[in-house]
């Protein structure tokens, strides 16, 4: 949880440290609202699934480089997560429950090569920072046999790190100094995981380390209103969705015995909307 807060301070201190400039084009912005998370695990003969809903800010800029080129930075991170409850099935159907919690930080920068001063191609890194957290477990099938570990009790948290090549399309109006009042925002990005692994603190697991591929899609849309020279307010909406390979084998040794681990294949998605404010002084 401290390098999550961690990631996500330094994250926001950074895109504030940069000012559009008013005269070229360009804004600043900050967006808060509501992001509702379905998390979907696949392993052969079991699956789970939770829906999760949690408070997120957004914040970040557009900033002019020149006629053909702009650069853009902001950084996600979820406030105050939500908790749900997981459900895992086997082929005899409901075989354990868990609470779930689901906190994310992420940093993208991008470069806006402009085609028209309003369309753009974009590409550009991107960092993400995942934690599942899981607490109150309760199994519906008989225990384990006598000697064979027990890796999933009381509380235990996933974490994926994540860096990203994103390539897209993108549409802004790029100023908030046009001659019409109303600002527009559209992306659509497909990302490529460039390294990409997960730790687990479950008992027996604090020491291994999973590599895994995968890919993610993205569309984002906004608008905003003129409500005073250089500054505007208006909404946004985002969908992403992101798909986990399930990671290679990692052979973990607890109490003498060996154990094969895996981190299944994943499918997450991300819906939010909120408010959100421009400005550009």
């Amino acid at each position: 949880m401290k390098k999550t807060v961690l990631a996500s301070a330094l994250a926001l201190a950074v895109t504030g440290a940069f000012a559009p400039s008013a005269a070229a084009g360009g804004y600043s912005y900050f967006r808060a609202g509501f992001e509702n998370v379905t998390y979907d695990e696949h392993y052969p003969g079991i699956s789970s699934s939770v829906t999760v809903t949690s408070p997120v800010i957004n914040t970040g800029g557009l900033y002019y480089v020149n006629p053909f080129l702009d650069f853009s930075l902001e950084a996600l991170a979820t406030f105050s997560p939500g908790s749900s409850q997981e459900d895992w099935y086997d082929a005899k159907g409901l075989m354990q429950t868990n609470k779930y919690q689901y906190l994310r930080t992420s940093t993208n920068a991008l470069l806006h090569f402009k085609m028209t001063p309003q369309w753009r191609i974009v590409a550009g890194p991107a960092f993400s920072y995942q934690t599942h957290k899981r607490f109150g477990k309760e199994s519906f099938r008989p225990p384990l046999p006598e000697g064979t570990h027990e890796f999933f009790t009381n509380t235990w948290e996933e974490t994926s790190t994540d860096i990203f090549l994103d390539m897209g399309i993108a549409y802004d109006t790029g100023t908030l100094s046009n001659a019409s009042p109303w600002q527009y925002q559209f992306r659509a990005i497909y990302g490529l995981p460039i390294w990409s692994y997960t730790t687990n603190t479950a008992a027996g697991l604090e020491e291994a380390t999973f590599y895994e591929s995968g890919h993610r899609a993205n569309l984002e849309a906004g608008f905003s209103y003129r409500v005073y020279p250089g500054v505007s307010v208006g909404a946004f909406f985002n969908a992403t969705y992101e798909n986990r390979e399930q990671s290679d084998v990692v052979i973990v040794t607890v109490d003498d015995k060996r154990y094969s681990a895996v981190v299944p294949e994943a499918d997450t998605w991300h819906y939010s909307a909120g408010v959100q404010l421009l400005w550009n002084f």
